[in-house]
Order: structure tokens, then C-alpha cells, then sequence
């Protein structure tokens, strides 16, 4: 499934979501920032295989506007998404990632 990760994260009212470049700068909030942060956070009891795909699937994203996901990467960005992020941001990717 081709993804468009540059595509913005928006509050309910429509209006773009803020967030810290980690450099001190506010950048909107996109996809790609949220997927990458998501799939990069640490969770216990977690082995080093898994840890490289995380990581490889990170940088996959983070070095395209547009990514083709298989579907297993898809589930990868879902569990993610979905532990870490409120669901006004956990909805959004959700609808982006319909398969």
C-alpha cells in the first residue's frame, strides 16, 4: 500500500496539529513524525530482531514522503500508533492505513 507520510495531523476543528522538531523549533505535526516516533518508543521485555525491524522501518519512512507498506508493516504502525498516541492522532493514521 503506497502511504503519503507527509500529509499533516490535524485537531477536530481542522486546524493543524504543532509539534517540537527536537531542536527547540514548532513544526507541524505530520504522519511521518508521528509513525517514526511511534514505531522508534521503547517497550520492555523487547528482543534485538524486533528492535532492528522497528528500526529499519523507521528509517524506510523517515527518508520518503511516500512509503510502500506491506501489510505486516501496516500491524507494526497500528500496535505502535496505538500504545503510545491520544486518539485524535491514533485516528487519523488509522484512516490513512485502511487496508
Amino acid at each position: 500500500m503506497l502511504v503519503n507520510v507527509k500529509q499533516v495531523v490535524k485537531t477536530l476543528d481542522g486546524q493543524v496539529m504543532k509539534d517540537n522538531d527536537g531542536t527547540g523549533n514548532v513544526v507541524d505535526a505530520t504522519v511521518k513524525m508521528a509513525i517514526v516516533n511511534a514505531v522508534l518508543s521503547p517497550v520492555q521485555k523487547e528482543n534485538g530482531v524486533d528492535k532492528v525491524k522497528k528500526y529499519e522501518l523507521a528509517r524506510k519512512i523517515y527518508g520518503n514522503d511516500e512509503v510502500d507498506l506491506n501489510e505486516g508493516e501496516i500491524k507494526l504502525i497500528k500496535d505502535r500508533v496505538g500504545e503510545v498516541f491520544p486518539p485524535i492522532v491514533v485516528g487519523q493514521i488509522y484512516e490513512l492505513l485502511k487496508v
